[in-house]
């Protein structure tokens, strides 16, 4: 309900008399023009009519005539200002609404009321506050509705900006009591299909029928539809059962759909994970991100599948990855082409790779023929064992790779429109590096479990055990430089006061100074300084960029270590090959290498992401020196490939878009979601979980036991409370998380598999660590006991004495 038609003006009209029939746009306010809209959708609404150009006194001859039409029942006088229940502004409660008006004397009176109400002092504060001009008042008498309950509807959750949930508020009687807060409603969320998600009622008794709520919701989906935009709509129920439209107003403050950037599933039963995909990329992430890093996922995964004859081409439509409500997820259903492609793999075995556990929802895909299995296996085993060779070649690729720096903001998106496609390159290599890594990590696992279908929790602990041997692995090599570097800033006598106790910032500047250790930091972030949290993430910043969160936990780990707690250094656990197979003894060294060569691919892959980051931070400088955009944080509010039209064409309508999709990605930001989702995923509610036995069992990451203070963190804010020898329990790690391993007695995360970042790194650290708990951070509490045990997988609360 646009009010684009007529714009806000100072200078009233003559007064006059419309009916709703008669509202062509908004000239008569938004409250008028709203009804005379439900009139159009073919809504039933209560008969009225409306004051143009509203004046004390000064009523219009007709007035009379129009109001006895309306019967013998009495009648709302409501306020439309011009400018009310805009698009922009709701004035929801600034002026006066008298409601039972019952005969001509009091009908003029409450019409002077709503009039008398423009120049309240609520409403000019309110005015004042939004910085608009001053309105003209418009009055709609209309006939009430003996309502038997009231309440009022939105076609999106204001609270969490949802626009597939539908709000339904209603009370007994009229609706006033629950617009002015005198009344607590009965509450229900209806989803799409109709489903009433949740509700919590007032009495013993719902107020509203299944029928009435589905009747409410599917009008109030209509209206939405017509106006393409998302409504507050208000409604009353007769005694007779009747339903009745009052008032249509546009919802003032949504951010963008959090779904605009919704990817199409290829089925429609599709499974999606948040396994894997989190560790990369937790949390939502904005359009650009998505866009450019998420589809590059995908890409990488297509080109897999079609190298191996998988899959025909690679689609322009997502296939093995998904986005949805912002966040990334993968598609399981699209992972299993593989395994119907080709021999020896099946849709349990990707389960058990990419989740750490089997998955009962993922079905196996029509296979292809036998004869083309076969074709496709060799090819398979040529992509992986050709995985050397094909990043020796990437490591010049990469030392290569450059963005070159522009003078203009078009320049330099030409310049990324130029690079991209490097970017799908070099995830498809990591991806292909990590193949082979899988490959033989799970022939490792299943030489292990030789007696047995599946393995046990202990052999696929003995596993891990074997893997964790390969030395020089980057990811652990870079914690074992920064594990040095802390080592020796406790030794400083100055760090405790100049480093340990000062703030972050603080902190930063006496470590880029003070002679003693600036040479070492330095050198550090000269060869990690690309890495970092959400390290794939196009708006976060690499450790170089902003070190702070790399010093946050440097200060943790230093405080413990002058301290005098016990820490941990990364290390190696001598394999005695002597005492295994010989088909281990061969399998084991190339396993190893294998790893390697994941994470150095890994880190080659950041590296290139990093170039991005930097071109982008340059763009959206330019954008905003350009006048393009008001500041330059906006440029992540883009998808990569709306870029050159924004850049060609500035314009407002381009700005507040991006505002309001960075307003969106703040509620995307709360949403959780179940590790399997079947079809699109949707965010869960409020957690349910038991833990009456205190005991979580999860997949065995890396061997030993540990008892000790649980420490939950969801984000690294929360980490740098961590205390020496605490327990962490987490959603998942990615880099910017290895810091505090040197201080932590063990690890259990939420998500994630055998080869998960913080099952890797905690083996490196020889900690206990138990991965895909799946409720571990919703069932543990910071300060509860408990026991972890990383050969069974089990971990367990310790009850507190009585």
């Amino acid at each position: 309900m646009s009010e684009t038609a007529v714009a806000p003006s100072t200078d009233a009209p003559a007064a006059e008399l419309l009916q709703l029939a008669d509202i062509q746009d908004a000239s008569a306010g938004g409250k008028a023009y709203g009804l005379s809209r439900l009139v159009t959708m073919g809504l039933t609404v209560p008969p009225a009519f409306v004051i143009r150009g509203a004046r004390i006194d000064a009523h219009p001859d007709e007035l009379q005539s129009a109001w006895q039409a309306l019967g013998d029942k009495p009648v709302a006088v409501r306020s439309s200002a011009l400018g009310e229940d805009s698009a922009d502004d709701s004035f929801a409660g600034q002026y006066d609404t008298v409601l039972n008006v019952t005969g001509l004397s009091e009908l003029h009176a409450a019409i002077n009321a709503c009039v008398a109400s423009l120049d309240s002092q609520r409403a000019k504060d309110y005015v004042q506050r939004s910085g608009d001009e001053a309105r003209y008042m418009n009055v709609v008498v209309q006939q009430m509705v003996d309502a038997a309950v009231a309440g009022v509807v939105f076609t999106a959750d204001p609270v969490s900006a949802r626009r597939d949930l539908l709000v339904i508020d209603a009370v007994a009687g009229l609706g006033e009591a629950l617009v002015s807060g005198e009344a607590t409603p009965d509450h229900f969320v209806v989803n799409t299909s109709g489903t009433v998600d949740e509700h919590a009622l007032t009495g013993d008794q719902p107020l509203l029928t299944d029928a009435q709520i589905a009747q409410i919701a599917r009008e109030a989906r209509q209206a939405e539809t017509h106006e393409g935009q998302p409504l507050d709509l208000e409604w009353a129920i007769d005694a007779d059962g009747q339903l009745f439209w009052l008032q249509a107003r546009p919802i003032t403050t949504l951010p963008a759909d959090l779904n605009e950037f919704d990817t199409p599933l290829p089925r429609p039963d599709d499974v999606l994970t948040i396994s894997n995909v989190s560790e990369m990329m937790p949390g939502a992430v904005s359009p650009l991100t998505g866009s450019l890093t998420g589809w590059s996922i995908d890409y990488g995964l297509q080109h897999m599948q079609v190298t191996v004859g998988a899959r025909e081409s690679i689609s322009p439509e997502w296939q093995v990855t998904a986005w949805g409500f912002g966040h990334l997820f993968l598609n399981l259903t699209g992972n299993i082409v593989m395994s119907a492609g080709v021999l020896g793999s099946t849709p349990e075995q990707t389960a058990q790779t990419l989740c750490g556990r089997p998955v009962p929802e993922l079905k196996a895909l029509p296979s292809q023929p036998k004869w083309r299995q076969l074709i496709n296996t060799v090819k398979l085993l040529h992509y992986a064992l050709s995985a050397p060779k094909v990043v020796d070649k990437f490591d010049d690729e990469v030392a290569a790779f450059e963005i070159a720096p522009k003078q203009t903001a078009q320049a330099l998106v030409r310049e990324l429109q130029d690079k991209a496609s490097f970017y799908e390159h070099a995830m498809a290599v990591h991806i292909q590096s990590s193949a082979l890594s899988g490959f033989l990590s799970a022939i490792v696992e299943n030489m292990v479990a030789a007696k047995s279908n599946a393995a046990t929790a202990q052999e696929q602990a003995e596993a891990m055990r074997l893997l964790a041997g390969a030395s020089g692995v980057e990811s652990a090599d870079m914690v074992v430089q920064l594990d040095k570097l802390m080592d020796h800033l406790a030794t400083v006598p100055d760090a405790q006061q100049y480093f340990c106790e000062a703030n972050p910032g603080d902190a930063l500047s006496w470590v880029q100074s003070a002679p003693a250790v600036s040479e070492a930091f330095s050198n550090f972030l000269a060869q990690h300084g690309h890495r970092g949290y959400r390290e794939l993430c196009m708006r976060d910043p690499a450790w170089r960029e902003d070190p702070i969160p790399l010093i946050q936990s440097m200060q943790a780990g230093t405080r413990a270590r002058i301290g005098g707690a016990d820490t941990h250094s990364a290390s190696h656990q001598p394999i005695d090959t002597q005492q295994l197979s010989r088909g281990l003894r061969w399998i084991l060294p190339k396993a190893h290498n294998a790893v390697r060569r994941r994470e150095h691919t890994k880190s080659h892959l950041v590296t290139v992401a990093h170039h991005f980051k930097i071109a982008f931070q340059q763009l959206g400088q330019l954008m905003f020196a350009e006048d393009i955009l008001p500041d330059a944080d906006l440029v992540y509010f883009f998808a990569f490939d709306e870029l050159p039209d924004v850049v060609a064409s500035p314009s407002a309508a381009n700005t507040a878009l991006a505002e309001k999709r960075r307003e969106a990605l703040a509620f995307q930001q709360r949403f959780e979601f179940p590790e399997i989702s079947v079809g699109a995923s949707q965010p869960l509610g409020a957690p349910k979980v038991s833990s009456d036995d205190g005991k979580i069992l999860g997949r065995p990451a890396s061997n030993g036991v540990v008892e000790g203070t649980a420490r939950v963190a969801h984000t690294l804010a929360e980490a740098a409370a961590l205390q020496p020898g605490e327990i962490l329990v987490t959603p998942i790690t990615d880099i910017g998380w290895t810091p505090y391993f040197s201080m932590i007695a063990g690890l259990v995360t939420d998500l994630g598999s055998a080869v998960s970042h913080g099952a890797v790194i905690a083996r490196e650290y020889g900690l206990p660590c138990v991965v895909n708990s799946r409720v571990g951070t919703k069932v543990i509490q910071s300060g509860d006991r408990v026991r972890l045990d990383g050969n069974s997988g089990l971990v367990e609360i310790i009850p507190a004495p009585t």
